[in-house]
């Protein structure tokens, strides 16, 4: 019985650790900002100020490029304009590509 407890942890703790954790999913406005190498990032406001999202994906009808975001109808958002991002937050133990305050997984974007 210890041995099936043990081996039940260790696959719960092996699947956190390969896809992540999900925070559930939250809709920001704030400001569309890119650093670190192309990394985009939404800043938006919190109670303390301000909140950093990392856009780690986005819908596939966008196109991330160093102005900003290509919009599916030839539309462009660039870099310091306002932007409404929908989707997932999440935490990747190993992805270390753009560092933030949350990783965001977005499914909408206005």
């Amino acid at each position: 019985m210890r041995r099936l407890r043990l081996a039940a942890c260790v696959t719960i703790c092996a699947i956190l650790f390969v896809s992540g954790c999900a925070n559930g999913t939250v809709t920001i406005t704030g400001t569309l900002v890119g650093a670190d190498g192309g990394c985009l990032y939404v800043r938006g406001p919190d109670a303390n100020g301000t909140d950093l999202y990392w856009l780690r994906h986005l819908p596939s009808d966008y196109v991330a490029d160093a102005d900003g975001l290509g919009e599916p109808d030839g539309n462009h958002i660039r870099i310091g304009d306002t932007l409404t991002v929908s989707g997932a937050l999440s935490w990747v133990p190993l992805e270390r590509q753009c560092v933030s305050v949350h990783t965001l997984d977005a499914t909408v974007i206005k």
